[in-house]
């Protein structure tokens, strides 16, 4: 269901966001030859069921010999999200109407007539309408308003940004479908970004809200009813660069070099059925109307245009 949806909105993305977006590299998909929910046939249909894109090609020519039962060029892009967030940023300023505001602490929200009213870091606002689209922090908001939760669980995650050397330049690797990895071009940045099933997600959380031990170092940032940003608390963890970089090096040929930049940490909120099947589905609740209240949660940025629907009758 998430691939066809993915693929519904593929180009729709692509023309509305062209200018964050990187098309100039080869994205190779691989299948594992051991340890692989699936193999290079499985693979194969699974595209051309989905009106995907998908050339077979010799696995040799980035794969270690034995590792991989078959290699496939994919039609596979990466956007920018800095440049993605700096068009917006612009676009609603150029509008006269928004105004932003950054680092709010939500501290009660309540029905007053026809209104919505906010508390937030000790000031009041008051709207008709609200969209819940805070991604990890959205079971917070739910709790709050006495809404029913999202079934999630909660991944403190880590990418890993890399240097590259010119013959991983213009291409991106993922071996699947278990406990392999990616690396791939990050945007514009110049950088690949490496992830690993098995080593990107650091912690794990199933309760209701986001909580981990770590935010009892965290210096009182964050909690489970208020998430911080993971990039600036004291109690982040180590990166895991040690362990993907030698997962991808067991695959890659050692003639693709790369090293280490920096890494990145964020919250990533999963729905607890994608532990079964990995999907992605975006999820929207109409809570109330007059005063309206809507909750979306979306695991995949361009299934997003799911919100179309909501937000045009409301």
């Amino acid at each position: 269901m998430t691939a066809l949806k993915s693929a519904h909105y593929f180009q729709r993305f692509c023309e509305d966001y062209g200018f964050c977006i990187k098309r100039d590299f080869k994205q190779i998909y691989a299948t594992s030859a051991a340890l692989s929910w699936t193999n290079a046939t499985a693979f194969q249909k699974f595209c051309d069921d989905s009106n995907i894109p998908c050339e077979r090609i010799n696995e040799k020519e980035f794969f270690r010999t034995g590792l991989c039962d078959g290699a496939f060029l994919t039609e596979e892009f990466t956007y920018d999200a800095m440049i993605l967030r700096d068009y917006y940023l612009e676009e609603l300023k150029k509008s006269g109407c928004v105004d932003i505001l950054y680092n709010q602490k939500i501290e009660k929200i309540e029905e007053a007539d026809q209104d919505w009213i906010v508390i937030s870091s000790g000031t009041m606002y008051s709207a008709p309408f609200i969209l819940n689209a805070t991604y990890a922090g959205i079971n917070e908001i739910q709790k709050m308003m006495g809404y029913e939760t999202f079934n999630i669980k909660y991944e403190l995650c880590e990418i890993i940004l890399c240097e590259v050397d010119e013959k991983l330049k213009d291409i991106g690797l993922t071996v699947m479908d278990g406990p392999f990895f990616s690396i791939m071009p990050f945007g514009k940045t110049g950088y690949h970004s490496l992830t690993s099933v098995t080593f990107t997600p650091h912690i794990t959380s199933y309760d209701e809200t986001a909580t981990f031990e770590c935010q009892s170092r965290s210096n009182g940032a964050c909690s489970p009813k208020h998430l911080a940003n993971c990039n600036d608390c004291p109690a982040k963890p180590e990166s895991a660069w040690p362990y993907m970089s030698q997962l991808a090096r067991k695959y890659m040929l050692p003639e693709l070099k790369f090293s280490y930049v920096k890494s990145l940490f964020s919250m990533k909120p999963i729905l607890k059925v994608a532990e079964i099947d990995d999907s992605r589905p975006t999820m929207i609740k109409v809570e109330k109307q007059n005063p309206t209240f809507v909750s979306a949660f979306s695991g995949k940025i361009n299934t997003i245009y799911d919100l179309d629907e909501v937000l045009l009758n409301e």
